[in-house]
């Protein structure tokens, strides 16, 4: 079971965003599950829609699940696409993406579920009550990036974006000979630069009203002339379709 020992309420109503250390979670019990899930990462299958093949590849699991906050019961959806307007990503927006769905092994993994628990719990702070037990519908997504010896590669390629969910928490879960990576949260009406972070730490996290700001990852490099290096993170969200709290496309 993982427990963040950080209250971030103040900070997500105030901020709307938080930044917390790995540090600050702990987890219970379920050290060969937390093992279990960090393999995941390493057989995912390619993001076809990434470009940059000249310095390296993006891999990618995606789902969408319903999500009930007082059962904790976590039910997956039907396969569907991923679609976002040209207007929040410039990249590939307009484009019907497919991406490898969730296998039940990893989302019954007793971290997994746990985790997305203590995400709704810190997206509660700034939940009208009336909502704290409602059914929502739960977006994950599982990324590796993976950069050949010596290149450089984008993270972002879509540049400064929003991906349009009401609250997102990103997860880092790792990183070998990458130098970069910055993560930046940004105004969204002027595109100040708020607040900056470089996960080094398994679950260095942010949580952030997504709708209400810009993110951006600075470019990567492969710090190494002969390995590989990579990159990892699992992006939780929630929303809920066809109310004021739905994904903005």
């Amino acid at each position: 079971m993982i427990v963040l020992n950080k209250e971030v309420g103040e900070f997500l109503r105030r901020d709307k965003y938080a930044n917390v250390r790995g540090a600050d979670f702990n987890l219970f019990g379920h050290f060969n599950d937390f093992v279990r899930l960090t393999k995941s990462w390493e057989n995912m299958e390619p993001d076809s829609y990434y470009g940059q093949s000249e310095a390296g590849m993006r891999y990618r699991r995606y789902s969408d699940f319903e999500y009930n906050p007082v059962t904790r019961d976590l039910k997956q959806l039907e396969h569907r696409a991923y679609v976002q307007s040209k207007a929040n990503n410039s990249y590939v927006g307009g484009m019907v993406r497919h991406f490898q769905d969730f296998s039940d092994e990893i989302i019954s993994s007793p971290v997994m579920r746990s985790l997305i628990d203590t995400d709704f719990e810190v997206y509660k702070n700034v939940l009208p009550p009336e909502l704290h037990d409602e059914i929502w519908q739960c977006q994950i997504h599982q990324i590796r990036i993976e950069i050949k010896p010596g290149k450089q590669l984008e993270i972002t390629p879509e540049g400064i974006h929003c991906d349009g969910y009401p609250f997102s928490g990103v997860h880092f879960w790792g990183r070998n000979n990458v130098e970069g990576a910055e993560s930046r949260l940004y105004d969204t009406e002027n595109q100040e630069h708020l607040a900056s972070t470089t996960y080094q730490e398994i679950l260095d996290t942010t949580y952030f009203l997504d709708r209400d700001m810009r993110h951006y990852v600075t470019p990567a490099r492969n710090t190494h002339s002969h390995d590989m290096a990579y990159r990892q993170i699992l992006a939780i969200s929630f929303s809920r379709p066809g109310t004021a709290f739905d994904i903005v496309r």
